[in-house]
């Protein structure tokens, strides 16, 4: 049976977002065509029935289109997988339980998947994710595309020149990182920042209703789920050389002792190492749930040497 996620704090993108006054420049951003608050029905999920996620926003347009906003500071190569889920469930709440078994075709606003990105790696200004890509070299009957926007400041996606929200809530995080990357504490860095945004016009309105510490706890939130997943793969990059090492030092010991101490040591040292990075690729993929490219490219393994160092996990 599948169970109810426990309720968690509000992202401040979740919050800065779910508003049907926002949403209509969001949505003439994205799609070139324009609404009116009036024709603007949110639809986001407070609590959904899959085993630990709620979507971030989601908006029918006019009945005509039905909007999915995911915001992420990494990328997830399984967001078409998920937004599935989203999407299955927002349709099944739209139409009535018996109407897929009558003979009349039922309408359905048509679905639009975005992410805004805007972590700390350097990325394009947009591209796509695909739920083909999961199945490999099987081809499917179902596809599921997500346009990926970058919506971080120094990017320079013109979506921000048309959507005064998104480009406030770009520079709000920008300052923010700033001001912590400078040394400043987070509970120094957000109220400066509300400050700076209030006077600059950017979200001013938001900011004056809201209470700083209401808007902390939401930064908050979202900076300990970043750090956790720093700490999650640094914690697998210790592990990885813990687990080479040994390893390396073994085969090395092996090959020293049949073709001569110092040819086998420097065989053995530069098979520890690359032990090492395969074992790093390992527990990068098993910690963070990530495919064994997206560990490569977390732990920069020059795509020269990719071919091998794929074998080499495999083994």
């Amino acid at each position: 049976m599948r169970k109810t996620k426990r309720s968690y704090k509000d992202s401040l993108f979740r919050d800065i977002f779910n508003n049907e006054k926002r949403l209509p420049e969001v949505y003439e951003s994205l799609e070139g065509e324009t609404a009116e608050i009036g024709d603007i029905r949110l639809t986001t999920m407070d609590e959904i029935f899959f085993d630990s996620e709620k979507n971030d926003v989601s908006f029918i347009v006019k009945d005509r289109h039905i909007v999915l906003l995911e915001h992420q500071s990494t990328v997830n190569a399984n967001m078409p997988l998920r937004i599935l889920w989203y999407i299955a469930e927002l349709y099944r709440q739209y139409v009535d339980s018996k109407s897929p078994y009558r003979s009349k075709l039922i309408h359905l606003p048509a679905p639009k998947f975005y992410v805004f990105y805007n972590g700390k790696k350097s990325m394009p200004k947009e591209w796509q994710l695909r739920l083909s890509d999961a199945f490999g070299t099987c081809r499917g009957d179902l596809e599921l595309i997500v346009g990926v926007v970058n919506i971080n400041n120094d990017a320079g996606n013109t979506i921000l020149e048309k959507c005064a929200s998104l480009k406030a809530y770009s520079i709000f995080v920008a300052r923010v990182r700033r001001s912590v990357g400078e040394g400043k504490s987070l509970g120094e860095a957000v109220p400066e920042t509300i400050r700076y945004c209030i006077e600059h016009g950017y979200l001013a309105e938001y900011f004056k209703e809201k209470q700083e510490r209401e808007v902390f706890d939401m930064v908050n939130f979202q900076w300990n789920q970043e750090l956790a997943l720093e700490v999650r793969a640094e914690e697998a990059r210790e592990e990885a050389m813990r687990d080479g090492m040994e390893k390396g030092m073994e085969k090395g010991m092996e090959k020293g002792m049949e073709k001569g101490m110092e040819k086998g040591m420097e065989k053995g040292l530069s098979k520890g190492r690359q032990e090492t990075l395969a074992a790093s690729i390992r527990n990068v993929m098993k910690n963070m749930d990530f495919s064994m490219e997206r560990a490569m490219d977390v732990l920069q393994v020059p795509v020269a040497e990719r071919a091998k160092y794929a074998q080499l996990v495999k083994e």
